[in-house]
């Protein structure tokens, strides 16, 4: 029984660390108004397959079709939510 409850304690110990571990969800328009850190999402979605369908994959993705249309895309998908861009 002893074996069993330090089992359990050590696989709740690693999900919760696995969970602090975890990178924050971003959205596309944060991904617009941070294009580095887009181009590297996309990069790194694009060599992962396993991972193309988390939120971050997906919103990277979009940000990904509003910013390869261009500035004017890019200013006019952010002026029509209130947001700047951070170059």
């Amino acid at each position: 029984m002893n074996n069993k409850k330090i089992l359990l304690m050590s696989l709740l110990t690693a999900i919760l660390l696995s969970a602090c571990e975890a990178e924050p969800t971003r959205s596309v328009d944060w991904y617009i108004q941070n294009t580095r850190d887009q181009a590297t999402k996309h990069t790194f979605c694009q060599q992962q397959p396993d991972i193309r369908e988390t939120a971050n994959c997906i919103a990277a993705a979009k940000a990904e079709l509003i910013i390869s249309q261009g500035h004017e895309a890019i200013k006019k998908h952010l002026d029509s939510k209130g947001l700047k861009r951070n170059i």
